[in-house]
């Protein structure tokens, strides 16, 4: 060494810039968090809330990264880093993709590490646009849920909603509390189209539903559980006493008229008591 009083220096910044060193840190705190991301698999039930559906030990570390990891701040509470954080077990898998020439480029998730946020955006772009390669090429990016998955959780929903309402006996919204006063305002739709043009006419009731509670939470919590077969894309139908409307008659000249009740004024009692009354 051509400096002497300089090697305790030079290997002290050799150390600390040790790049197999820190490979090694990042590896043992990846498989850690790894370990705590596939540990506890939990299905799409429903937006939970505060919609914070990641290992707290995740959350901890992407606040470390995108703040200062001294900071005192309750990373509990941060919204940007849950979002970070739900992407990242969204696209994470157990084993690595393999892409060769002839492999799909489909990218395929995992209905187990499935997060509040992509299934969120999924849902919300289907609903406002109604156009699958929109919520596809989000899906390929990693952002959103694949529209055959909005699919089906669009079905659940709709299949679990039809089963309240035939446990229930009743077509009634699920956000609708049970054991609560509750008043209607009945009134008609009518459309009667005045163009010359216009083939068609609606004609119909519609019927608002207004809640009462006397305090914050009382009555009963209706919501649906997400819950049901996953590769089904049918909704069932609704109950048929309120789909099927039995018509009150077939022909106005063919009605059946009901035998009346009334005294016959043929009948000989009758006229007499009524000749006696006049001759009174």
């Amino acid at each position: 060494m051509a400096f002497e009083e300089d090697l305790g220096a030079a290997l002290d910044k050799a150390c600390e810039l040790d790049s197999d060193s820190d490979a090694v840190h990042l590896a043992r705190a990846a498989h850690i968090v790894r370990r705590h991301m596939f540990g506890e698999a939990k299905p799409f039930t429903g937006f939970p809330g505060g919609c914070q559906d990641v290992p707290p030990l995740l959350l901890a570390l992407v606040s470390m990264i995108l703040e200062d990891p001294a900071s005192r701040t309750r990373w509990q509470t941060l919204t940007l880093q849950q979002l970070a954080a739900q992407i990242l077990k969204f696209n994470s898998v157990k084993h690595k993709r393999t892409r060769g020439t002839t492999s799909s480029t489909c990218v395929r998730h995992s209905v187990a590490q499935e997060t509040p946020l992509p299934t969120y955006i999924g849902m919300m772009l289907h609903a406002h646009t109604r156009k699958k390669e929109l919520v596809d090429r989000l899906s390929h990016l990693g952002l959103s849920i694949s529209y055959d998955r909005v699919l089906q959780l669009s079905a659940q929903m709709g299949n679990n909603v039809c089963q309240q309402f035939h446990r229930e006996q009743v077509v009634c919204p699920p956000k609708m509390r049970g054991e609560v006063f509750t008043t209607a305002a009945v009134d008609n739709i009518d459309h009667n189209p005045s163009a010359t043009t216009s083939k068609d006419s609606f004609h119909g009731t519609a019927i608002s539903l207004i809640q009462h509670p006397s305090y914050t939470g009382e009555g009963i919590n209706r919501s649906i559980v997400v819950a049901g077969d996953a590769r089904s894309k049918t909704v069932a139908p609704l109950p048929h006493y309120y789909t099927d409307v039995p018509p009150v008659t077939s022909s106005i000249k063919k009605s059946p008229v009901p035998a009346a009740g009334v005294v016959s004024l043929a009948r000989g009692d009758f006229k007499q008591q009524t000749d006696e009354e006049t001759n009174g």
